[in-house]
Parts: structure tokens; sequence; C-alpha cells
């Protein structure tokens, strides 16, 4: 039997090449040949839906209802490989994403980026490298006073995953004190110094030089860094954000910037996304954003293509041989 795989992001070729030959090795005892159809930029409407009847696999985010059409219609992919960490297109839809159809994401092929951003973020805004930026343009040799430092800095990372857990491992080699928020604090995780709950994060506000936002989207989470909780942060603190960008009261943050309570902010993620052009954010010096890069990847960067290459590679031959998937978004009794 000839199945095939569509691809509907930019992946180069030859890594996808890579993903059907793992397909071909597990799937060739079995008489089966993997091809590929591909367009990397992506299909709507009836042409997606059409080309979703006759494939037996997907790589990238298709839309959820052209799904539904296909498994409708009775033919229809086994499996959808996202090549996001984020689920909120289908997670948080106000359509179920069919039970029919397996889905995974690529949670692990961003922790080495992202955190690099946020520790380059961080340090930059400790320096004030922004302001000196800023400074350059009109020629002024200006001192802008004391920086400061990592070292025996408390850091509050929401989100102990592959991101926050990859943010941690590089503050630990700047003697810093690693606050992990999760949701099961009963087993330590490496680089972490300590860990709590969303409930218990609260009291650790005020004593954290440093806020980073790396936490997946959820009813928990949406808002929660709200005015009041801002308005808790120890003053000259600095946050970074790029999880997801309704964690945060992006008004509140502003006014906060604005009073000179905290030292700085990075936001790669903001709420709305994009921010709008008349929000205040945007001339506040204090403030710097990004369009939501820190986790870029095709034509990014080498090492996260390869990595979700690799988690691709892993989930479809896992697939293939009914073993369990890498990464997987949903078990079958949550769809």
């Amino acid at each position: 039997m000839n199945k095939k795989l569509l691809v509907l992001v930019p992946m180069p070729e030859d890594q996808v090449r890579y993903i059907i030959s793992a397909a071909n090795a597990a799937d060739s005892p079995q008489g089966n040949t993997w091809s590929y159809e591909y367009h990397p930029a992506g299909l709507s409407g009836e042409q997606l839906t059409d080309a979703l009847q006759n494939v037996q696999a997907v790589l990238g985010e298709p839309d959820v209802d052209a799904l539904i059409a296909a498994v409708q219609s009775g033919s229809y992919p086994e499996i959808v490989q996202m090549t996001w960490a984020g689920t909120d297109k289908y997670t948080c839809s106000t359509i179920p994403f069919p039970h029919e159809v397996a889905l995974c994401n690529a949670v692990g092929a961003f922790g080495h980026i992202i955190s690099q951003y946020v520790l380059g973020q961080i340090l930059s805004i400790m320096q004030n490298l922004p302001g000196y930026r800023a400074n350059q343009p009109s020629c002024q040799w200006k001192d802008l006073g004391p920086v400061a430092s990592l070292d025996g800095a408390t850091v509050l990372v929401f989100g102990s995953g592959d991101i926050g857990g990859h943010i941690a491992r590089r503050l630990q080699g700047f003697d810093a004190q690693v606050v992990g928020v999760c949701r099961d604090t009963s087993h330590a995780r490496p680089y972490f110094d300590q860990l709590c709950t969303l409930d218990q994060a609260q009291d650790w506000l005020p004593k954290a030089d440093v806020v980073v936002g790396a936490i997946p989207n959820s009813p928990q989470t949406a808002g929660w860094l709200d005015r009041r909780r801002i308005g808790m942060m120890k003053p000259g603190a600095i946050l970074v954000n790029v999880g997801r960008g309704n964690f945060v009261d992006c008004l509140a943050l502003d006014q906060a910037l604005k009073a000179g309570i905290l030292r700085g902010a990075a936001l790669d993620v903001t709420n709305p996304e994009p921010l709008p052009e008349d929000h205040p954010l945007w001339s506040e010096p204090r403030c710097l954003i990004t369009p939501h890069i820190s986790g870029g990847s095709f034509g990014r960067h080498l090492g996260t293509e390869l990595r979700i290459r690799d988690i691709a590679a892993d989930n479809l031959r896992a697939h293939i041989l009914g073993e369990p998937l890498r990464t997987p978004v949903f078990t079958q009794e949550q769809q």
C-alpha cells in the first residue's frame, strides 16, 4: 500500500525525506511505502479538505474544521504532527479536535533557543543596554547609572517543562536561585532550587528579582499576572514573557513601567497579539517587544528545525508500530 505524508509547513525537503525514511523503515515489513505531498505555504478551504482525504499523516497545523470534514467523509489522516509546542489552536478551540485523529505537538524542540532569548533579554535590561542603544543615534556618551546582576538573584520561572527547564539550566551558571512554578511539586526537577504551585507563586512575587513567563495557556494561567499581582512585584524587578500573551495584563504592565516600579520588561508574546499600534507599550522605553520570534524554527534556526524533524520522525514511527507516542497532546480518553 502507498501511504502519504501531507506537509503544510516550510520544512526543508531533505528533512521531510528523513521523516519519510523513518516511516518506510517502520512500515516496509508490512509491505507499505511512504511518500509526501509538499505544500510549504499551506492549504485552505476545499483544497485542504481534499488533501486531508488522501493522506495518512499530516505535518503542520491544519484547520480543525477541514479535519472534521475529512473525518465525516470517511477518509482522513490517522495522525497530525504539529510543528509548534503550543496547542491552543486545538485545545482552546470551541470546535473539539476529532477523536479519530491522533495529535502530537513539538514540545522539546524549543527550549534551547527560547532560553537563550530569555537570558539575553534579562542581561540586556540588567546592563541598561536598550538605553545605550537608544542614545546612540544622538551620539550621547552618557552613563545610564547602576546595573543589576543575576549573581544571587531570585528568578521566578512560570513553567517548569522543557522551556522552563532550559531557562533554569542556563541561570544556574549565574548562581541565581531559580524557583519553578508547576502543577506537581512532589518530584524534584533538574536545575530548579525550589518548586511552587501557581497558588503559592504569589508569595514569591515580592522576592523575585526576575519573573519569567514560560507557561502554557490555561483557564488558570490566563490573566494571572494582573494589575494586583504586578503591584506585588519587587521594586526594580524584570519581567520577560515568552509563554502566552494572556498571562500578563499588558496595560497594567505599562503603568508599572511608566511609574518606574519595574526595571524593565521584554515581551515576545502579548495580549492581544499582535499588539495594536495605539497600545502604550510601543512607546515605553523600558519595554522591548518582539513579534513572537523567540522560538523561531523554519529558516531561522537549524537546531530547532532538526529537533522538530526528529520529534516528527519518532512520532510517526511509533504510530506505525503501535508504540507510545513521544509527544501526544491527547490520550484517546481525553478527546
